[in-house]
């Protein structure tokens, strides 16, 4: 299977807005903490997997592959395709590596880091995701499902007729490790997510910032189980439990120590809720990465 992790850069270089939600400072507290734990992601990576292929931008590549001298296999630079999306769509690029890619595949969000307990063999399904989350008890996204539907956003009028329920209860899946054999699943939802946020685009202004960020989850989490439940897919979980309440569900991997568990995903709160630990890491078991991405960015500092 092709392992891939991907990057584009113009959420990144010109965020919408300078906030944790608009993906600046890829979601960290600062720029820092995101290199660190990008670096400690691809090095974990490295360790169970020969090939880790990295899809972003020239501006990705030039970044990460030149500069920073991430020690990917291969690059490729596809995303210029989607320079003319807003950056508030923060989550083009990973529909686009979707939608493109043309064999079994697993993709790796830059903030997962695996563990000497990962288990490689969970990813022999034709459709696996991190997580399944039911919005069933903290009614989370209630309000802004409504939203969606006040702001006219287009989408499949099947996808909107589901929505529009009295008793609709928002779900989605965690797609921070993802991927599968039936990439033809992955091209043919990913395409639609791609084509309905497109359509949508000229509308975008009329839409609140909160909005605007949910909708990538939407278009990217939210289509991927509707569209798998409506066609029957068998989709395997990574973490078997579903989670729907707001409790620290990886705490007890995260207190093992680094390396003594399967993976940790460092997404939305988790990256303010152990801000330091990606660079702790990274510091103790790869000194040297960590010592390099330290002098390039004294070298950034210095010319500023």
């Amino acid at each position: 299977m092709r392992i891939i992790q991907s990057f584009w850069s113009k959420p990144f270089a010109f965020p919408a807005a300078n906030s944790l939600e608009a993906r600046s400072q890829g979601g960290f507290l600062n720029e820092s903490q995101f290199i660190y734990t990008w670096a400690l992601s691809l090095l974990s990576l490295k360790e169970v997997f020969s090939h880790v292929h990295l899809n972003t931008d020239e501006k990705g590549k030039k970044a990460w592959i030149d500069f920073f001298e991430f020690p990917y296999d291969s690059y490729s630079t596809d995303m210029g395709a989607i320079e003319d999306f807003p950056s508030d769509l923060w989550s083009t690029g990973k529909l686009l590596t979707y939608a493109g890619i043309k064999e079994p595949f697993v993709h790796f969000d830059v903030d997962v880091v695996l563990g000497r307990n990962f288990d490689i063999h969970k990813l022999e399904h034709d459709l696996f995701v991190e997580f399944h989350y039911d919005d069933c008890i903290l009614k989370r996204y209630g309000t802004i499902i409504h939203e969606l539907l006040n702001y006219e956003i287009i989408m499949s009028r099947e996808f909107k007729g589901i929505i529009a329920q009295s008793d609709f209860v928002y779900n989605d899946y965690n797609l921070g490790i993802t991927g599968g054999f039936d990439y033809d699943f992955f091209n043919r939802y990913a395409q639609n997510a791609l084509n309905n946020l497109k359509s949508n685009l000229p509308f975008l202004q009329n839409v609140d910032r909160t909005t605007q960020s949910f909708l990538n989850c939407f278009f990217e989490q939210y289509c991927f189980y509707e569209t798998s439940r409506i066609e029957s897919k068998c989709v395997n979980k990574l973490v078997e439990t579903t989670l729907n309440l707001d409790f620290d569900y990886q705490k007890h991997k995260i207190d093992s120590g680094f390396r003594n568990f399967d993976f940790v995903h460092f997404h939305g709160g988790y990256k303010r809720l152990y801000p330091e630990l990606s660079g702790k890491w990274l510091k103790e078991y790869y000194p040297e990465y960590y010592r390099n991405i330290n002098e390039k960015i004294a070298f950034i500092n210095s010319r500023q």
